[in-house]
């Protein structure tokens, strides 16, 4: 039998009970108690079979339960539910003391509701046939903790004694793999979780003690975030205390006290890479208003190192003393002003040369790149032109120079120490100050003529005066001797570069007909002026040229089958004659960049002849490439021979990718200079989903990647000129020649990605040396990733490890991210 007893009458009969009227209490002033069985005993209330006690916004669910009314205390057992202004609980056992608004608990666990309003909650833990499980999926959990009692504050927060805590992040509410256990929690919703002896636990496996801690329950709040630790063969063992500062709704500060322990030389009196002593790092991000946003970072450290000579960093300097304070920052902005135009800046600065080596594990790599540069621009584009200025500035890390100062050595050690020789002065490096380019893309004139325009003005010039001051040969390089006295000098010699400022202009026409529906024809007809105007010696000089160009091209293609299992072959020859007959003015140009290396003096008269095929399938509402293969042949026909061979070749056949590029030039009377490029890679996804896949990938490369880079950017001497120091092969080991000869590099690679959420990674890379210097494999690097994610991204543990070539010589760290607490590692 269904009974009803209204709790209303029964405080009538009894007189009016001191109920709290907070619409956060546990239970409301108005109460009413329902069960399949329900009685009043004097002043207590007892229900069994489905009971039920509803006030307002509360509403609390028992195979049994009794209210007292003097005591004001609810005590309900057996599949326990508990809903009360957005707290959703459950337990086997549950007492509500409304006096203290405290609640005892065994079994329980509750979980805090967002997306969901406490009305609609009622209303579904009211319902006989609700489950738990309909519960916890409705609207979003913020966050769970179990406890055997807690007490709701005046605040809206809760007091728990002992807590056990979960932040959700789209799991199973009941999958617990990660928690924070403590002696006590204060929990706001909305604000902050603080912890007092709190423990990190995964797995149950505890993780991280501290003795307090205080966690944001939403984004963007202040407070600490987890630790970041470190270890590397450069700086050691690594420790940083991430403080999160909200500034705004739109700015936000991260304060990063830490410490690098630093690694010891391997003989005293050595010098060494990395960093050791306290530091601190600030980032400070905005975002104030759309399309604009940006972030400044810096890092400072108080280098606890000894000083080295700044041609290198192994050597120390006489009565060497500590390094002092050292630092390097980044500033990222971008901004859309409106009507087009835009602004961007990136700008990286160290405070000397060495830093980025000391700091970076792959420095050796990075270092032979030279320079790290910063470049500012203010454009406007829209789909007739572009218009823009650009400043760019590149900070020189071949040396150990300080980026602001004077640049001076120390005295030599031994009057023949080669590492000392050369003047006391840092190579200058030419800055884009400024550079001015205007360009309108290729737009239709009349009939079939389209055409384009280029405009640039540019000025190059060193930031402390007007010359290059390379001597009479060209090269800047301390580490070799000044055969004439002419290096650093502070006069202009012949030989050498100045600042300069050139307007370059480049207008194109084309033409576009169709012969017949199977062959296209292209004739263009370009023009480039430039103006120089070198500052040193205030000469004016004047380069012109015109080119003519012919494209012949033609496509056929057939398509094989019907429906989605359509496939389309197409072939593309193509044959295309470009010259410049005849440089006038200034044939032979100071060489700064591409444009100045564009044409030699004597012009040239070039063909290609390429044939390029491509196989297509569909794929959905596109197209998905299976292969692709281009064969280019150039010609060089004032010099009467061959030019580069070049060839690409795509593959997919299945789950396997292989890729293959080659660039020839047989020709070429040096025969080290005949391969320019091969390299060849095929990955095979041997499981579907990433449950395993493998990689393997093949270069023929130079040691410096400077070498490669050089013909499009002349702004520094060459890193290794004619008369540097080679290997006579005598010595595996001999690591000198390896910048300026080619090397084989091998790669491989091979992961996996279990259902149950383990990711296993290695790769490696693997380099056969020149076999002058006998021909050995070395194991160049070698990295291992071991992960774990949950299926619902929760949290991600992953432990890394790698072995590097000196002086890094190995990095690790361990990585635990957990969803909206952040990542403790690095």
């Amino acid at each position: 039998m269904s009974g009803l007893v209204l709790l209303t009458l029964a405080l009538t009969l009894s007189g009016q009970l001191d109920l709290p009227t907070s619409a956060d209490s546990v239970i409301g002033e108005q109460a009413t108690l329902t069960g399949d069985k329900a009685v009043v005993e004097g002043r207590v209330g007892r229900a069994s079979g489905h009971a039920l006690l509803r006030s307002g916004t509360s509403v609390l669910r028992a195979d049994e339960m009794t209210y007292d009314f003097d005591k004001r205390v609810a005590v309900a057992s057996g599949n326990v539910l508990l809903v009360s202004n957005g707290l959703a609980g459950f337990a086997d056992r549950l007492t509500v003391d409304l006096s203290t608004r405290e609640v005892s608990a065994e079994g329980g666990t509750f979980f805090q509701k967002e997306g969901v309003t406490p009305q609609a909650l009622v209303d579904l833990a009211s319902r006989e046939d609700a489950t738990a499980r309909e519960l916890t999926q409705t609207g979003s959990n913020a966050f769970s903790f179990t406890t055997r009692r807690f007490r709701l504050l005046e605040d809206n927060a809760y007091q728990v004694e002992p807590a056990s805590f979960t932040a959700s992040c789209g799991c199973d509410v009941f999958d617990r793999s990660w928690r924070i256990t403590a002696s006590s929690a204060k929990l706001t919703p909305g604000d902050r979780a603080s912890f007092t002896s709190p423990t990190l636990r995964v797995f149950d496996v505890p993780i991280l003690w501290v003795p307090w801690i205080s966690l944001p329950l939403q984004n963007r709040q202040s407070g600490l975030l987890m630790p970041e630790w470190a270890a590397s063969g450069l700086s050691g063992f690594q420790l940083d205390l991430p403080l999160f500062l909200t500034l705004g709704r739109s700015y936000d500060l991260t304060i990063s006290p830490g410490y690098a322990f630093g690694a010891e030389p391997r003989n005293p009196g050595e010098g060494l890479l990395g960093t050791k002593g306290p530091r601190l790092a600030t980032e400070f991000r905005y975002a104030p208003a759309p399309g604009v946003d940006g972030r400044l970072w810096l890092r400072l450290i108080q280098d606890l190192q000894l000083e080295r000579n700044p041609l290198n960093p192994l050597v120390l300097v006489p009565e060497a003393q500590q390094r002092g304070l050292r630092g390097w920052g980044l500033f990222e902005h971008r901004q859309e002003l409106g009507n087009g135009f835009h602004a961007r800046a990136d700008v990286t600065l160290y405070s000397d040369g060495f830093l980025f080596a000391d700091t970076t594990s792959a420095g050796g790599f990075g270092r032979s790149y030279y320079y790290i540069p910063s470049t500012a621009t203010l454009y406007h584009r829209n789909e007739d032109h572009y218009a823009g200025l650009a400043l760019a500035y590149r900070q020189d890390i071949r040396w150990g120079y300080p980026l602001l100062g004077e640049a001076t050595l120390p005295p030599p050690t031994a009057p023949t120490d080669p590492l000392l020789l050369g003047n006391s002065v840092r190579p200058p490096l030419f800055q884009e100050l400024p550079t001015l380019r205007y360009a309108i893309p290729t737009v239709p004139l009349f009939g079939p003529l389209t055409g384009s325009v280029q405009v640039e003005l540019s000025r190059l010039s060193p930031l402390g005066g007007l010359l290059g001051d390379e001597g009479t040969d060209g090269v800047f390089w301390p580490l070799l001797p000044d055969a004439d006295g002419t290096q650093g000098n502070g006069r202009f010699d012949p030989g050498e570069r100045q600042a300069r400022s050139r307007l370059d202009v480049m207008p194109r026409v084309n033409a576009t007909f169709d012969l017949g529906g199977m062959l296209r024809v292209t004739p263009y007809l370009a023009v480039r002026e430039s103006l120089y105007l070198y500052e040193e010696t205030r000469e004016t000089r004047n380069r012109v040229y015109g080119m003519a160009g012919l494209l012949l091209n033609s496509e056929l293609s057939r398509v094989f089958g019907t429906g989605a299992s359509a496939i389309r072959h197409s072939i593309m020859p193509s044959v295309e004659l470009r010259a410049v007959p005849r440089v006038f003015g200034e044939g032979t140009p100071s060489v700064y960049d591409e444009v100045d290396a564009a044409v030699p003096q004597e012009g040239f008269f070039q063909g290609q002849v390429a044939l390029r095929q491509k196989v297509l399938m569909r794929s959905g509402t596109g197209t998905r490439e299976l292969g692709r293969l281009d064969v280019v042949q150039g010609v060089d026909f004032l010099e009467r021979r061959m030019g580069e061979t070049s060839g690409r070749l795509l593959a997919v056949m299945g789950p396997v990718t292989a890729t293959a590029t080659a660039r020839f030039d047989l020709f070429t009377p040096n025969v080290e200079e005949r391969l320019t490029q091969l390299s060849a890679g095929v990955g095979w996804n041997v499981l579907p989903n990433g449950l395993l896949d493998v990689n393997a990938g093949y270069e023929r490369t130079l040691g410096s990647s400077e070498q490669v880079r050089r013909p499009i950017d002349m702004l520094l001497p060459p890193p290794l000129p004619a008369s540097a120091p080679v290997s006579d092969g005598g010595s595996c080991s001999d690591d000198q020649a390896l910048a300026s000869r080619h090397f084989d590099r091998v790669l491989f690679g091979a992961g996996t990605r279990l259902p149950f959420g383990l990711g296993v990674r290695y790769d490696a890379e693997v380099f056969r040396r020149d076999p002058g210097r006998c021909d050995v494999a070395q194991v160049n690097a070698q990295n291992l990733r071991i992960s774990y994610t949950p299926s619902c991204n929760c949290f991600q543990v992953e432990v890394w490890a790698a072995l590097l070539p000196a002086p890094s010589n190995f990095d690790f760290g361990l990585l635990l991210t957990i969803a909206r607490l952040g990542t403790f590692g690095r």
